[in-house]
C-alpha cells in the first residue's frame, strides 16, 4: 500500500483532487457570496416596491407640516395599516411578504427619525445604505428616505434565510456530484497515462536486466505512443549494438589467433630443434609480429575514430600531390600484380585543411584494395573533381565486382565476402578505417559496385582554401 502512496499515479490523482477541490471551494464562495448580494438586492428592490404608499403618506404629511415632528403617529399607522403600493393591505398582522416589516424614516442627515425598532432612532446610517432606499423629496429636494429591511440590518428575513441555505445546500450537492464525477473521469484518464508509463518501467528492467529482445507495445498515437516507439528503437539498438560488440570480441580473437598459433607453433618447432633459427625462420616470425602489430594499431585508430578521440593535424595540403604520392607507392604493387594505375587530376586544385597522414592512409586502403581486387590487365584509376563546396576523390577499378548484398556491409569491421573489399592477408579493418578517417574530416565515403562491372569506392573532402 505504501508503495501505492508513493507512485506516480497516486501523485497525479491527489494533485488531480487537489486541483478540483480548489476551483469547486473557489466557485461555491463566489456563487454563494454572488446569490446572497443578488438575491438581497431584489428583496430589497422588492419592499421598496411596496413602499410607495406609505412614501405618498409621509409626503403628505411633510408638505402639511414642513418638518418630520411627530411623524411618528403616521408611520406607525402606516406600518399597522400595511399600506402596499396600490393602497390594499400588506397582509395579516402588518407583515410585508410574510415576515415583520423592518422599515425606518431617515432623514437628510442620514440620522434615523423613526423606525419600527426603538434602538435605531437617531443612529447614523451609512450613506451608501441610504443611496439604495426609497428617497423622498419635495421640490428637488431630499427630505429624508424610507429604508426597508435587509437594508436597513444587514440580515434577511427566516424564509429568506431558508431559501439562501437552500440554494447553498444545493450547490454543495452539485459540488460533491461534481467532484466524484470528476474524480471518475480523472481515474479513467489517468489510467490511459500510467497504463503506458508501466509498461515502459517493466520494459526497462528487462532491458536493463539484459532482456535486449524485449518490446514495448503501447497502442495511441500520442506522446507516450511516440516514447514507446522511441524506446523500441533504442531497444533494436542497444541489441545490434550488443550483436556487434559480440561479433567484434570473436573477429578479433579470430583475428588475433591465427598469427599468434603460428609464432607460438615456429618458436616451439625452434626450441624443439624442428627449425634452425636462421635469419630467415626470423625474418618469418618478425613479419608476423609486424601483422599482431599493425592488427592492433588499426584496432586503435578506429576505436579512437568512432569515439570521435581521433587527433587530426590539419594543415594546408594539396590533393593532388598527395595523390601523386600515394600512387608512387604503389606503382611496385600494381606491376607486381599487372595492374595499370592511372590518375585524374584538373588542371588546378585547391588547398584543403587537411591531416595528409590520415587522407594518405584512406587512399592507400582504397587502393590497395582495388589493385587486390583487379585481374590482370585490368585498371585502377583515381580520379580528383571538384565542386562548388568539395572535393569528390574515386577509386574506381575494373575488378571483380561485388554483389548487391554484400554492399551494405564492406565497411563493417572484419566483415567477409567472397568479393568483399576487405583487405585480404591484412588486418580486415581497412575499410572501416577508411570510412571513419573521411567522417571525422566532415566528409561522406560511398561504394557503387555490382557483380563482374567493377567497383568505385568515393569519398567528399569539404573545401577549405588556404591563402
Amino acid at each position: 500500500m505504501s508503495k501505492f502512496f508513493r507512485s506516480f499515479q497516486f501523485k497525479l490523482i491527489a494533485s488531480f483532487f487537489l486541483i478540483v477541490l480548489i476551483i469547486l471551494g473557489s466557485l461555491y464562495f463566489v456563487v454563494n457570496r454572488t446569490t446572497h448580494d443578488e438575491f438581497r438586492a431584489y428583496v430589497i428592490r422588492g419592499r421598496s416596491n411596496q413602499l410607495r404608499g406609505l412614501r405618498e403618506e409621509l409626503l403628505g404629511y411633510y408638505q402639511s407640516n414642513g418638518t418630520w415632528q411627530g411623524v411618528e403617529s403616521v408611520f406607525r399607522e402606516g406600518i399597522s395599516s400595511g399600506i402596499r403600493g396600490d393602497g390594499r393591505g400588506m397582509g395579516t398582522g402588518g407583515n410585508m411578504a410574510g415576515g415583520e416589516q423592518r422599515l425606518a424614516l431617515v432623514g437628510p442627515d442620514g440620522n434615523v427619525i423613526v423606525s419600527y425598532e426603538e434602538s435605531l432612532v437617531g443612529r447614523k446610517i451609512p450613506s451608501d445604505l441610504v443611496d439604495q432606499g426609497v428617497p423622498l423629496k419635495m421640490d428637488n429636494q431630499r427630505i429624508g428616505t424610507l429604508l426597508a429591511g435587509p437594508l436597513l440590518t444587514g440580515e434577511l428575513e427566516g424564509s429568506e434565510q431558508k431559501f439562501l441555505a437552500s440554494v447553498n445546500k444545493t450547490i454543495i450537492y452539485a459540488g460533491v456530484v461534481g467532484l466524484t464525477v470528476a474524480l471518475l473521469l480523472g481515474w479513467f484518464l489517468f489510467r490511459q497515462i500510467t497504463k503506458p508509463l508501466n509498461k515502459l518501467t517493466r520494459a526497462t528492467e528487462k532491458i536493463s536486466s539484459g532482456d535486449l529482445d524485449y518490446r514495448v507495445s503501447i497502442d495511441s498515437d500520442d506522446e507516450l505512443g511516440e516514447l514507446g516507439e522511441s524506446f523500441n528503437v533504442m531497444a533494436r539498438n542497444l541489441q545490434e549494438s550488443e550483436e556487434i560488440r559480440r561479433r567484434m570480441i570473436g573477429d578479433i580473437a579470430h583475428e588475433l589467433r591465427t598469427p599468434l598459433t603460428v609464432l607460438s607453433g615456429e618458436v616451439e618447432a625452434i626450441r624443439g630443434g624442428v627449425y634452425e633459427p636462421t635469419d630467415e625462420k626470423l625474418r618469418e616470425i618478425q613479419e608476423d609480429l609486424n601483422l599482431l602489430n599493425r592488427l592492433i594499431e588499426d584496432l586503435r585508430e578506429l576505436t579512437l575514430a568512432e569515439a570521435g578521440e581521433l587527433e587530426l593535424n590539419r594543415g594546408p595540403t594539396s590533393l593532388d600531390r598527395l595523390v601523386q604520392r600515394v600512387r608512387g607507392k604503389l606503382e611496385g604493387m600494381a606491376d607486381r600484380e599487372g595492374v595499370r594505375l592511372e590518375t585524374d587530376l584538373p588542371e588546378t586544385v585547391p588547398q584543403l585543411a587537411l591531416d595528409s597522414d590520415r587522407i594518405s592512409q584512406v587512399l592507400t586502403n582504397l587502393l590497395r584494395n582495388a589493385i587486390r581486387h583487379t585481374e590482370e590487365g585490368g585498371r585502377v584509376q583515381v580520379r580528383v573533381t571538384e565542386t562548388t563546396s568539395e572535393l569528390l576523390v574515386e577509386v574506381a577499378d575494373t575488378g571483380e565486382g561485388i554483389s548487391q548484398d554484400q554492399i551494405d556491409h564492406v565497411f563493417d569491421r572484419f566483415y567477409r565476402g567472397d568479393s568483399s573489399r576487405s583487405s585480404e592477408g591484412g588486418s580486415g579493418l581497412g575499410l572501416s578505417i577508411a570510412k571513419e578517417l573521411v567522417e571525422a574530416h566532415g566528409g561522406e565515403i560511398q561504394i557503387d559496385s555490382d557483380s563482374g562491372e567493377g567497383t568505385t569506392v568515393s569519398f567528399s573532402l569539404p573545401k577549405s582554401i588556404f591563402p
